[in-house]
């Protein structure tokens, strides 16, 4: 016969036993979790309140019985099973001590209102009692551990410990079938070591399926009276184990042990196995080992083991995520890696990619639901910044005539906000591939030959006040619609560098050969080749640009290798603007651009795709010498590319087989044309004050921003004082 070694101290009990009414929910007070000692100090609130709580699990208690008259265990209907009496053989498992009641109100106590709630408070409690008085037979811990196993325990719980070895018949039966997690008290011995069962844990046979319990006090220190890890150190937790109040007889009442520690373990367990029920025992054993927070000596040590029991952590993902298709391919993302900013196509809408939900696995396999297209539902906002231009872009132009006869126009920004210049990497502070920081600085110079030929380079992204409509005679006209007029591919290679050359091909026709190269600065951005025809009568202009964009990302799309947005795509745009001089003062100006985009390759989830075509266009009216000489008065209308059409299917993992954990699949659709257009009218006016001195007003309103009808128009307005120094 073996001794109970469990209960150290009584220090409390109950005066008075309160019957819980009929509850069906989860329903805990504040009171009720601040008299739940194990589950406060573990920190659980907010994993109850999701609504994990160790359904369907049954956890089996070898103990010395339990009271159903308690008001944790009335009225929790099919909660509560039929328990066995290990001893007799009968279902008798009355609990004449209060140990087994008390382990069990740690594990599974219900969240009614009333008294305490345990670790696990809607699992399934198999009572299995083993204990005739104070003392267990090795023969009955035994039949007790069989009869949970083939009663369907997932976790059986031994809140109890002999100096000999004992049990092992029937835990190395339960170890081969890796079906249930074995949790087993350390002792109160004060030992290096834990007593047996306990010392099975570090046996091959056990297949990592037995967990042995230390306990701490609430200051999270090694209770002097619990026995340590010793040599099963890489199968050992601890768990709080003093002076913990649960369920004692009728009532309540705070106990101290090793005995009180296993069952908040076993809670853990149950919490797994009901979330991932297609676990292994060794799985779940080895993801609370795995998710302890390290105590005493760096590292598994030979007091704390692997450390304090963390439930908030064991329920997190460990490891990496793994997205997975039905065509058999996997991507796998480590959680350490550096989160990615997500953007999605510019020419979609936010909405486009609402309700791209995939399931995604850690490194155990567990499943967790990711929200893929959330990411991707950004909105962007009209600010004065975006209308009126950057504070740093105003710029020093110098004109120079060479001794050849040439001309060299040389263009300078200043950056006149105070701030330190950045270094821009191919990655940023975050570790994200696709960097967002601006250059501070722009400049561009233009020759115009004295054959006709002129050419033209620079940085910063401004190659658009040299290409197109901009080259042209009206380009001084243009001032203030030249935002309606450039090629819009150019916008998916932001502060590129840039070369043309022109040439001249008749007495009003001309031909341009651009290249503008953004990779130096964005590793997610793109390279630009443009062929450009341009007519020019000094009356009307017209220019005709067709363009290749070779991007790293999707139209300004980019995100994380599982959906596909990060490689290389390529697009075909022409873009057709014309300018007409009406008199002297009035200026006409428009263009319309369409690309189709080849559709992308099969990357991570994403299976299939479309080509994906694109539309825009711009209007302008410029008036120039209003009341000041040499001012512009602008009236503009610019829709931006817009989708017509184009589609991204991806393959999803909708849920899981519970049974087995395989995948269910599903395919989700993304349609890339939005249902509304966005546009924006504009009405803007600028002048020179002194050789160094301007100032712009602006007013905007946005529509449909975003390519969104949902979306409530955007406005700004402002004024803006210029002075070099």
């Amino acid at each position: 016969m073996r001794k109970l070694r469990s209960i150290l101290t009584l220090t409390a009990l109950a005066s008075a036993c309160h019957l819980a009414a009929a509850q069906t929910t989860f329903a805990p007070t504040s009171t009720e979790y601040s008299w739940s000692t194990t589950v406060n100090q573990l920190g659980m609130r907010n994993i109850h309140n999701q609504g994990i709580l160790g359904q369907g699990v049954v956890i089996g208690m070898i103990d010395t019985g339990l009271n159903t008259a308690n008001p944790e265990f009335q009225n929790i209907g099919s909660r509560l099973l039929t328990g066995y009496n290990a001893v007799d053989g009968s279902n008798d498992v009355t609990d004449s001590i209060g140990h087994g009641t008390h382990t069990t109100g740690i594990a599974a106590a219900a969240g009614n209102g009333t008294g305490m709630y345990g670790v696990a408070p809607e699992a399934s409690i198999l009572m299995v009692k083993v204990f005739n008085g104070g003392t267990a037979s090795a023969s009955a811990i035994n039949r007790g551990i069989d009869y949970a196993s083939a009663h369907g325990a997932r976790v059986i719980n031994l809140s109890l410990g002999a100096p000999t070895a004992t049990g092992d018949a029937s835990l190395r039966a339960v170890a081969a079938g890796n079906n249930a997690v074995v949790v087993i008290a350390a002792g109160n011995d004060s030992a290096a070591t834990p007593n047996w069962p306990g010392h099975y844990a570090k046996e091959s046979w056990t297949n990592g399926t037995i967990l042995v319990v230390g306990a701490v006090d609430a200051n999270k220190r090694i209770a002097s009276f619990s026995n340590k890890a010793g040599d099963t150190a890489q199968y050992f937790l601890v768990a709080p184990g003093v002076s913990i109040i649960s369920s004692y007889n009728t009532g309540y009442a705070y106990l101290t042990g090793t005995s009180m520690a296993a069952p908040a373990v076993s809670g853990a367990a149950a919490l797994i196995t009901g979330y991932w029920p297609y676990l292994r025992a060794n799985q779940v054993a080895s993801i609370l080992l795995n998710t302890a927070d390290d105590l005493g000596a760096p590292g598994v040590d030979a007091v704390y083991g692997r450390g304090m029991l963390n439930v908030n952590r064991a329920l997190s993902p460990i490891g990496s995520y793994t997205y997975r298709t039905a065509n058999g391919s996997r991507t796998t993302v480590s959680l350490s890696t550096a989160g990615v900013t997500s953007t999605r196509p510019s020419v979609s809408t936010p909405s486009a990619f609402k309700g791209l939900v995939t399931q995604v696995f850690d490194e155990y396999g567990r499943n967790y639901t990711s929200d893929e297209g959330a990411a991707l539902m950004g909105r962007s906002v009209m600010t004065l910044n975006s209308v009126l231009g950057r504070p740093d872009r105003m710029l020093d132009a110098a004109d120079q005539v060479l001794s050849s006869g040439s001309r060299l126009t040389r263009l300078q920004s200043r950056q006149t906000d105070v701030q330190q210049a950045s270094r821009v990497g191919a990655l940023n502070t975050s570790g994200d591939p696709w960097n967002h920081l601006q250059r501070n600085d722009s400049s561009m110079v233009i020759l115009h030959h004295i054959s006709g030929l002129s050419f033209s380079a620079g940085d910063g992204g401004l190659s658009g006040m040299s290409l197109g409509l901009m080259s042209s005679s009206l380009a001084q006209r243009l001032s203030g619609a030249d935002s309606v007029l450039g090629n819009p591919m150019l916008g998916f290679a932001p502060n590129h560098q840039f070369a043309s050359v022109t040439m001249p091909l008749s007495a009003h026709w001309s031909g341009r050969l651009a290249a503008a190269r953004s990779k130096a600065y964005d590793a997610a951005s793109g390279d630009v080749n443009l062929l450009e025809f341009g007519y020019d009568n000094g009356t009307q202009a017209l220019n005709i640009s067709a363009g290749q964009l070779t991007e790293q990302g999707l139209l300004g799309g980019y995100t994380r290798t599982q959906l596909g947005l990060n490689q290389q795509t390529g697009t075909s745009g022409l873009t057709i603007s014309g300018a007409w001089a009406l008199g002297s003062n009035w200026t006409l100006t428009g263009s319309l651009s369409r690309t189709r985009t080849a559709a992308p390759t099969a990357s991570g989830l994403l299976v299939d795709a479309t080509d994906i075509k694109a539309d825009g266009y711009g209007l302008g009216l410029v008036r120039a010498d209003n009341w000041r000489a040499d001012d512009r008065l602008s009236f503009t209308i610019n829709a931006p590319l817009r989708a017509r059409s184009g589609t991204l299917s991806y393959s999803v993992v909708n849920d899981v087989d519970q049974i087995t954990g395989e995948p269910i699949y599903g395919v989700h659709t993304v349609n890339l044309a939005p249902t509304a257009r966005e546009w924006t009218v504009e009405t803007r006016y600028s002048t020179r004050l002194t050789a160094s001195s301007s100032v712009s007003a602006v007013a905007a309103v946005r529509v449909h921003p975003d390519h969104d009808a949902s979306a409530p128009s955007q406005l700004a307005a402002g004024i803006r004082f210029n002075q070099a120094f």
